[in-house]
């Protein structure tokens, strides 16, 4: 593990839960702690990317995984078409955080 990849992904990743909250707060009214909770899980993402020893795996693979598995933990509180947005979601950003830390960063695997 790589503290710059560790540390990129986890600041990319408070980063996409605080545009994702901007995005979306006009669709619905957002009580604290679910804005603590929209930023704290894309940054977990960001954090498991950067933590994570997968190295067999494709980068925007493994990005998406990532970003469904850490993202089911809240989907599971959600309604059935909540938590197929929260999961697409998550593996839109969990490949976007991946791409930008691997491509752009140069921090690979």
């Amino acid at each position: 593990m790589s503290a710059k990849r560790l540390i990129l992904s986890t600041l990319l990743g408070v980063l996409a839960g605080i545009v994702c909250y901007l995005l979306s707060k006009g669709n619905m009214t957002y009580t604290s702690g679910m804005i603590a909770g929209v930023i704290l899980n894309r940054t977990l993402i960001g954090f498991v990317i950067g933590i994570s020893g997968w190295k067999k795996t494709a980068y925007w693979l493994h990005g998406i995984i990532i970003g469904l598995i850490v993202t089911s933990l809240m989907a599971v509180y959600a309604s059935l078409q909540g938590a197929v947005m929260l999961l697409v979601a998550g593996a839109v950003y969990g490949l976007l955080i991946e791409l930008i830390v691997t491509k752009l960063f140069k921090a690979p695997k």
